[in-house]
């Protein structure tokens, strides 16, 4: 998802080459848009020799000018090595994971990092001077049928970055004038979200598989959209739709910002609760268990009420 503005530049800037983007099958419909971008969508169940089996047979006859690995993990790294016949240049983009892990020890201050977007772009940079972070885009402009209609995220893939759900219940209290829109998928964010919200007449909820497409074109008829530092925010981010992101044991400064959404964040600041950040990805460890607990409790909906009323200005 965070690739996918920086891959709209590149085809815009470099009209003559062609991108082959090896990736989860889930993401198709989110690359599937243009007839220069080559989609080899893999099952990451399965071993990388297996996966770089498929990416030989579906690129045969195919050498690259270049491969870029944008994970750097034991999977990607092996896949570059064992295609590095098809090359004659592999780039790694930087994580910067020591300094990260400083802040989150709390051996350095906290201090703003570079986005993980920009990070991608400047890997690319090494051989495409022309891309620029500055200029990046949104998918979707700004849509003509906007909806008076708010869309609700409340999960997310860690349980500790997660805003109690009484709480939401308050919001869809507060502006009860709007249609809310609830994405939910897997049966216990279905049964969750039945037992705490369905007895609302304004709710609806969304939990059919849609493709990452189908979706954010939902939430771009959206007025606002509301989530946590998860997936779906950063899908939404790609739409015309203001985001009002909610931020706990991980921190924005660390890479995951929602791209156009910064005014939006709502977070408790440093002197509240000066063990934040706790986590970068939200995987928590015991001993800080209770500074996660805290950093989204602690978050109070007039918090939210606030930037959700900025967002609706705007």
């Amino acid at each position: 998802m965070l690739l996918r503005p920086v891959l709209d530049q590149f085809l815009i800037l470099y009209v003559d080459l062609n991108l082959w983007v090896v990736s989860n099958k889930d993401y198709q419909s989110l690359f599937n848009y243009n007839e220069r971008i080559k989609f080899i969508g893999v099952d990451l169940k399965k071993s990388v020799f297996k996966i770089y089996q498929q990416v030989k047979n579906d690129t045969k006859s195919i050498n690259f000018d270049g491969i870029y690995d944008f994970h750097d993990v034991i999977r990607s790294k092996s896949l570059c090595f064992l295609l590095k016949n098809k090359t004659e240049k592999n780039r790694v983009f930087i994580k910067d994971r020591a300094t990260k892990q400083k802040i989150i020890n709390h051996k350095i201050d906290i201090k703003k990092l570079k986005h993980t977007s920009e990070r991608y772009l400047d890997c690319l940079k090494q051989d495409f001077p022309k891309l620029d972070f500055k200029k990046i885009k949104k998918i979707f402009s700004q849509g003509k049928n906007k909806q008076n209609t708010i869309g609700l995220a409340p999960f997310s893939a860690h349980e500790s970055k997660q805003w109690p759900l009484k709480n939401y219940r308050e919001l869809i209290t507060k502006y009860e004038k709007f249609h809310f829109i609830l994405f939910a998928f897997g049966e216990e964010e279905i049964a969750a979200s039945k037992d705490q919200f369905l007895n609302n007449k304004n709710i609806e909820l969304i939990s059919k598989n849609l493709s990452l497409n189908e979706q954010m074109e939902i939430i771009n008829k959206c007025k606002v959209f509301i989530s946590l530092d998860s997936a779906n925010m950063h899908l939404a981010s790609l739409t015309s739709t203001p985001v009002v992101s909610i931020w706990g044991p991980t921190h924005p400064f660390l890479g995951f910002s929602p791209l156009f959404n910064n005014e939006f964040i709502v977070q408790l600041n440093k002197n509240e609760l000066p063990c934040r950040p706790c986590s970068v990805y939200g995987k928590i460890r015991k001993k800080d268990m209770d500074c996660a607990q805290k950093s989204m409790i602690n978050i109070t909906s007039e918090m939210v009420f606030e930037k959700v009323n900025l967002a609706l200005k705007n």
